[in-house]
């Protein structure tokens, strides 16, 4: 599962790098249809590539099954709700951060704005090695250690320097990608079956954050500026710490 999350810590570099650089002499709008047909092509190599899956059972039976047990267990719901905490806190902070670094005191331009993004490369080598520091340390440690690094990278991001700016998002590219890493894979862990159902129950909750969270701080930084959404999204830290405490404390009754 961390090798999957570095594979959309790519995707994500690669639009970025796509709006930032290639259109800009063009017009905005071309990213997007650049961006739907790359999706088209990856669609259709996945369904060439792929191997079919065998279907066990009724598609009736499948459907009713074992749904509802996956949304009443309260481990899994907090695991699914760690990873909707996740992207409630990272995408506020890359989707305004153009705001932020065109802005005083910096007066960036796109292309040098963009280049930030780099800071994404970070989280394709995290992936694997949350995993590998989540089976040693156990997941709950881990979770609880990447919330207090995300919480320090952003208030780094307060502060106006360049630099501050810089670190802050690696801390917070850090924190994201081993919560996003480490609750996937716990996830999985605590399942004998209906996996599949359980993933997308977790990818609904998932993007669903993100959409709260760019959502909310849309109205915190149109009130507050950047700060407004900086203390926004570090109101949400406390559902993988929560997360992560109560995992700790499952394995240490366990």
């Amino acid at each position: 599962m961390g090798s999957y999350v570095s594979a959309t810590v790519l995707g994500g570099l690669s639009g970025r790098l796509l709006g930032g650089f290639i259109h800009p002499p063009l017009h905005w709008r071309y990213a997007f249809f650049s961006a739907a047909a790359l999706i088209l092509a990856a669609t259709l190599v996945a369904v060439v590539v792929l191997p079919r899956t065998k279907s066990v059972g009724s598609p009736a039976n499948q459907s009713k099954s074992g749904l509802l047990s996956l949304l009443k267990r309260r481990d899994l719901v907090l695991i699914y709700s760690c990873g909707a905490g996740a992207l409630l806190i990272f995408s506020p902070v890359f989707n305004f951060l153009p705001y932020r670094m065109e802005g005083a005191p910096f007066h960036f331009s796109t292309e040098l704005t963009t280049l930030i993004y780099l800071v994404y490369v970070l989280g394709i080598f995290l992936g694997p090695l949350a995993g590998r520091f989540s089976n040693r340390f156990g997941a709950g440690r881990t979770l609880i250690l990447a919330t207090i690094i995300e919480a320090a990278a952003l208030l780094l991001l307060l502060i106006p320097w360049v630099a501050a700016v810089i670190v802050g998002l690696l801390g917070v590219c850090a924190g994201f990608f081993t919560i996003h890493a480490v609750a996937v894979g716990l996830l999985n862990r605590k399942l004998s079956r209906n996996h599949g159902k359980a993933n997308a129950i977790y990818m609904l909750f998932y993007y669903t954050g993100g959409w709260l969270g760019i959502t909310g701080a849309g109205f915190a930084f149109e009130r507050f500026s950047w700060q407004g959404v900086v203390f926004f999204v570090m109101c949400f830290l406390v559902i993988p710490l929560i997360t992560g405490l109560s995992e700790k404390k499952a394995v240490g009754h366990g």
